[in-house]
């Protein structure tokens, strides 16, 4: 199943990105009433670490909880716009719709559950080769909730379902900044790769993160943050820069402008 799903940028650039990520996203039922990589690293460094940094970005435990929406906008690597849409997220993450501007068409699609539906440029049944540039022949039509459920939902998302944490944490830089930095595999049926998240070591702040498909060929990529969204109780990471591992490429960036919680 994993295979299906595009890259983020992928848009523009015509880069990789495993997204185990984005099937744990997709079934809108990661909790956190599981201990973050299992009960038997539940009092682990790296899982307490975890829970730090979803206490500072989210401390209301509004995300799974609480109707949420936003408005992203993003960049190809050329710094034109190639998205801007509204985001709302229902608050037991089945519910989600997206409305705006995407790969120069105008979307609006909604999923509640596992029915979607979709206009894409005022056309309420486009056509394959429209699906699929709009990525709605995605994971069954339900990408998108996947895809933003993930990535607007770090870090408190980390460990859903599938997630396996390795149970130290490692001390180490990113981007010229000290921080403490924890490893997640994630079983095969949900896509196989590896993923570093990176922290502020005093705040548990979200400063970044990196996957790999296959780590000793140093593929994937990986993406900084820079500052805060915030809304309603949470604090979203803002700006997000995506990258090559393998040689430092500029892929594109993702903005969160605005956070409201219901």
């Amino acid at each position: 199943m994993h295979a299906l799903l595009p890259a983020p940028h992928r848009w523009a650039t015509g880069r990789l990105l495993g997204l185990s990520l984005f099937i744990l996203a997709a079934s809108g039922c990661g909790t956190r009433d599981e201990a973050p990589g299992g009960a038997g690293v539940a009092d682990s460094p790296a899982a307490q670490l975890v829970e730090r940094s979803i206490a500072f970005h989210d401390p209301e435990g509004a995300w799974g909880s609480r109707a949420i929406e936003m408005v992203w906008f993003g960049t190809g690597s050329d710094g034109g716009e190639r998205v801007s849409v509204d985001l709302r997220f229902g608050s037991d993450e089945s519910d989600f719709s997206l409305f705006g501007r995407y790969a120069g068409s105008s979307i609006e699609y909604e999923v509640s559950g596992e029915v979607w539906a979709a206009t894409v440029d005022g056309d309420i049944s486009p056509d394959e080769e429209t699906l699929a540039r709009m990525r709605l022949d995605r994971e069954d039509g339900v990408f998108w909730r996947s895809y933003y459920g993930f990535l607007a939902g770090l870090p408190m998302k980390i460990a859903d379902p599938g997630a396996r944490l390795d149970p130290e944490l490692a001390e180490t830089t990113f981007e010229g900044r000290d921080v403490h930095a924890v490893r997640v595999t994630y079983d095969p049926q949900v896509g196989g790769d590896t993923w570093y998240f990176y922290f502020d070591a005093d705040t548990g702040e979200l400063v970044g993160c990196r996957f790999y498909h296959d780590e000793s060929a140093n593929d994937g990529e990986y993406i900084t943050f820079e500052g805060l969204a915030e809304g309603g109780g949470l604090r979203l990471p803002r700006y997000r820069e995506w990258y090559t591992n393998a040689d430092d490429r500029f892929l594109g960036s993702d903005e969160i402008r605005s956070v409201t919680v219901r």
